[in-house]
């Protein structure tokens, strides 16, 4: 039996729908860490960071990797002070709706979201711990849509946005400089209010030991998979399809959720561009 174009766009929203609802579940069942649950572990890290620059206390106290440890460079922390003051489970439960708007870039639509949700495991696994990897795949889909002006700013969330660089001198060359100049800029600010705090994160770098186990590549040597990260994000500038797999192989830990951020695959891109000409 062959459906409609009506019966398909049904079907397409019905599986849509049923992919949030199962979200719901999910996401109500499992709960959140230190309120009864075991989730949003990523979103606390960042909510007890936001916390710490408020009271001005160290950003690295806690060893890398265990629970409610903060890795990023202390801007993300700084700009999320006003945040601390939020309930820690409203500051998981927007997060998360960041998260969701930043999946919503990378698909092209909430349905399509709703079925990346019930379809792709790792994007429920990202959901569910509140971490950048959705947000990152959001901004991918905008350089490859050609709007790369959130390229620079992105390296305050993960330094994995580096592989955007190319697509976006190609694509957006005058937005990538600016989204670069407030890149420096916030860091300028950041170093010359907070000299400690960054001083305390590059020797949390230089300590923080990598959890191989929970690392799905693993197997590929570090060198290597960012060796395949520029080959991927050169190639990309012809066809940007190729941008989300680069930045996933940038990740310095390619979690099980980190996979999320290859929804990007499925941006809505004007089909030139695909090709790789510029219109």
């Amino acid at each position: 039996m062959t459906l409609s174009p009506r019966g398909r766009h049904i079907l397409f929203v019905g599986l849509g729908i049923v992919g949030y609802v199962y979200l719901g579940r999910v996401l109500l069942v499992n709960g959140i860490q230190d309120a009864g649950g075991l989730g949003g572990i990523d979103a606390i890290a960042y909510w007890t960071a936001a916390g710490h620059v408020l009271r001005g206390e160290p950003l690295y106290a806690i060893g890398s990797f265990e629970f409610g440890a903060f890795q990023y460079p202390p801007p993300f922390a700084q700009v999320l002070a006003p945040a601390a003051l939020l309930p820690m489970p409203a500051f998981v439960w927007a997060w998360r709706a960041v998260e969701l708007v930043g999946l919503r870039l990378a698909t092209g639509g909430w349905a399509r979201s709703g079925i990346a949700i019930l379809v792709f495991p790792p994007v429920m696994a990202e959901l569910d711990a509140g971490n950048v990897h959705l947000v990152m795949a959001g901004i991918t889909a905008l350089a490859m849509r050609g709007v790369a002006g959130l390229e620079g700013p992105a390296m305050l969330l993960k330094a994995a946005s580096w592989p955007l660089a190319p697509l976006a001198w190609v694509r957006d060359r005058s937005r990538l400089l600016a989204g670069g100049a407030v890149l420096l800029l916030v860091m300028s600010v950041s170093i010359v209010i907070a000299p400690v705090a960054w001083n305390d994160y590059l020797g949390f770098l230089r300590s923080a030991a990598t959890p191989l186990g929970y690392n799905v590549l693993a197997v590929v040597p570090t060198p290597l998979r960012l060796l395949l990260a520029g080959a991927f994000a050169l190639a990309a500038v012809r066809w940007v399809r190729l941008a989300p797999i680069a930045v996933t192989l940038a990740y310095p830990v390619v979690w099980f959720d980190a996979l999320s951020t290859l929804t990007a695959v499925v941006a809505r891109v004007d089909a030139s561009r695909i090709r790789g000409h510029v219109t």
